[in-house]
């Protein structure tokens, strides 16, 4: 059974009525207005914009986003580069927070006119719930249809993407939103607004709790519905499963990113994070150019690189550019979060390089390709001997000298 406070935000939403919600220390450290979407009326909208001050916006569990094949819009942005060259400059690789934007669409409702009043916004919000909830049954085209009957892009109520797996590997405000209508047994869909200060900041936690108390107001935090989560049994819980991005998610050469290099030879490839380049990557990369003509690098998603190790120092980008800069490497690219191997495939490498301390071991790396239909052969090479030969001591000796 889920905390008597999380229990209360949940009869509360099934009441159409407000929960707030303050995220994490450390993470946005922001407290949020929640509302079941399919209760939303104009007087919610109105308290959101007056009592809560931030955007208004909506926020979707992946189901649903499947459904209606929603697009993060962080994912569309690098395929416009060619006919707008500012996307590049413009790539979201700094958040401090996170190491992806959850933002998709902004829609607006066919019967709205400007679409951003409090009628006009309370329209949407409610009846994307609703569309939601009818699209549960139909098949993708017909979805999709309804959807596209109904609302229109751009619009004044953005779209907030949940995760594929729910406050596992991100837990913002939308993840959180998601479970707890999830748990409620609602639609999956939420609508919320950010609580700003006076001060030109967002307002503290514990001024958020005594409005919260003010007004009769449920108030808890994030890490109390990750516990509940963690511990819920419920039905979709089980039976939900993300969809297989094997086929689907574009690579940087599907987006143009960069242009795959013409065979020139025995063709090498090596993998890693190269988040601090240090004489062991070079040793490592030194190594696996010798054995070869050609040398690929597989540069380490962030996603993946905060799940197995920690928080990457340098994002993705910049991990790669900097390998791609260097000499000996004739391409660098970024891996696929969904299936590692996938690179592999479309590369065709005659020889895959492991450095010294990579997983995983080498005969369960070739029994893994021949599954794959893969033909490539598996060196591990050796360690470089010297003082500084891994990016975790470089961290660790900067930790002691700040001491």
């Amino acid at each position: 059974m889920a905390p008597d406070n999380v229990e209360r935000a949940i009869e509360s939403l099934k009441d159409g009525s407000f929960a707030l919600v303050y995220d994490a220390d450390g993470r946005e450290e922001e407290c949020d207005f929640f509302l079941a979407a399919e209760f939303c009326k104009s007087e919610h909208i109105r308290t959101m914009r007056k009592e809560g001050g931030g955007l208004i916006f909506l926020m979707v569990r992946p189901d649903i986003r499947d459904k209606l094949g929603l697009p993060f819009l962080q994912d569309l942005y690098p395929g416009m580069n060619h006919r707008y060259p500012v996307i590049d400059t413009l790539i979201p690789d700094d958040i401090p927070y996170d190491t992806k934007s959850s933002f998709s669409i902004s829609i607006n409702h066919r019967r709205t006119f400007t679409g951003i009043t409090d009628n006009d916004r309370a329209l949407t919000v409610q009846d994307f719930a609703l569309t939601a909830m009818e699209t549960a049954d139909l098949d993708y085209a017909d979805a999709i249809q309804l959807f596209g009957e109904r609302f229109r892009t751009p619009g004044h109520v953005p779209i907030c993407l949940g995760s594929d797996r729910i406050l596992e590997n991100r837990f913002g405000h939308t993840e959180l939103s998601c479970a707890l209508s999830t748990m409620a047994g609602l639609s999956g869909v939420t609508v919320g607004c950010e609580i700003m200060g006076d001060n030109g900041r967002a307002m503290p936690k514990a001024s958020v709790m005594e409005y919260a108390r003010q007004n009769g107001i449920p108030f808890l935090e994030g890490k109390q519905i990750i516990d509940a989560w963690s511990a819920w049994e419920g039905e979709w819980k089980r039976t939900y499963r993300p969809p297989d991005q094997t086929d689907t998610e574009p690579s940087e050469l599907d987006k143009g990113l960069i242009s795959f290099p013409n065979r020139g030879g025995v063709r090498v490839m090596a993998t890693g994070v190269f988040d601090i380049l240090h004489p062991g990557h070079l040793s490592f990369l030194s190594q696996a150019k010798r054995l070869g003509d050609e040398l690929v690098v597989v540069v380490a998603r962030d996603s993946t690189v905060r799940r197995q190790k920690r928080k990457p120092i340098n994002n993705e980008r910049a991990r790669r550019e900097m390998v791609e800069s260097l000499g000996i490497v004739d391409l660098a690219l970024l891996g696929y979060e969904a299936d590692p191997l996938r690179i592999v495939k479309e590369l065709g490498p005659d020889m895959i390089v492991l450095g010294y301390d990579q997983e995983p071991e080498t005969a369960q790396l070739e029994s893994q390709l021949r599954e794959r239909g893969i033909g490539s052969k598996v060196k591990r090479l050796r360690k470089r001997q010297g003082d500084i030969d891994c990016t975790t001591r470089i961290i660790s000796r900067i930790k002691e000298e700040e001491c």
